[in-house]
């Protein structure tokens, strides 16, 4: 851990966030990395206890274990620079709100919804939903068109 926090104050502290089941063990993965060292397994949460009272492994539970955990760490909240959480929405919104609570940091997808949520994040914006729109009329009217030459 020494090792992690030695140029922490030059390259911060990223945290990486995965939410797991491992035959049926359902667990929340914690990785600290620095520019100067690789991906640390921090903690490994099990979640069955928290589960089997009819809990979630929702936005918030996700952010109180990060919250805790990340806090040992950077109690001044000027290391942490970024999150990286690699699983579904409900855990890009706990890097949301961790984001409120250390202010230098920011939120990122990671590995295997990114582009989903990229793509998802995208299609909200105005223009692009507008782009669409005309896109579909124009398609629609297209075939129809085709439809109607084939037919006479």
């Amino acid at each position: 851990m020494a090792a992690i926090l030695k140029d922490a104050n030059v390259f911060g502290l990223s945290w990486l966030g995965n939410g797991a089941t491992i035959k049926q063990t359902p667990l929340l993965i914690m990785l600290l990395m620095c520019g100067n060292s690789p991906p640390t397994v921090m903690s490994i949460f099990y979640c069955t206890e928290h589960m089997s009272t009819g809990e979630k492994k929702d936005a918030t539970f996700i952010m109180e274990q990060f919250k805790e955990k990340v806090a040992d760490f950077d109690e001044m909240t000027q290391l942490i620079d970024c999150f990286f959480f690699d699983s579904a929405s409900k855990v890009q919104t706990a890097g949301t709100i961790l984001c409120a609570t250390f202010p230098i940091a920011m939120c990122f997808h990671g590995g295997k919804h990114v582009l989903s949520l990229f793509f998802s994040n995208l299609s909200k914006l105005k223009p692009i939903q507008v782009s669409l729109s005309r896109f579909s009329l124009i398609m629609s009217n297209s075939i129809a068109l085709l439809l109607f030459r084939h037919l006479c």
